[in-house]
């Protein structure tokens, strides 16, 4: 992953962007006043979780690579 993230940043950060916003998006199941009301709430917080760990994700790999270049150049 590291290799990767290195290689493509962009394409890395965007795929996590793509997956946060999937993973918000089933959080919204067995809420009420949304869309997914009448789905399981069990559904929705694991969606949830997964969204706060993809975050997260998502900002260390964005702070490492600019941690990382900011070494290089200087």
């Amino acid at each position: 992953m590291r290799h990767q993230l290195l290689t493509h940043p962009v394409a890395s950060l965007a795929a996590l962007l793509v997956l946060a916003f999937g993973f918000f998006m089933l959080s919204a199941s067995g809420q009420s006043g949304t869309f997914w009301e009448n789905g399981p709430s069990w559904l929705g917080s694991i969606g949830w979780i997964c969204f706060l760990l993809t975050a997260l994700t998502f900002l260390v790999s964005a702070g490492y690579i600019v941690v990382r270049r900011a070494r290089r150049t200087a």
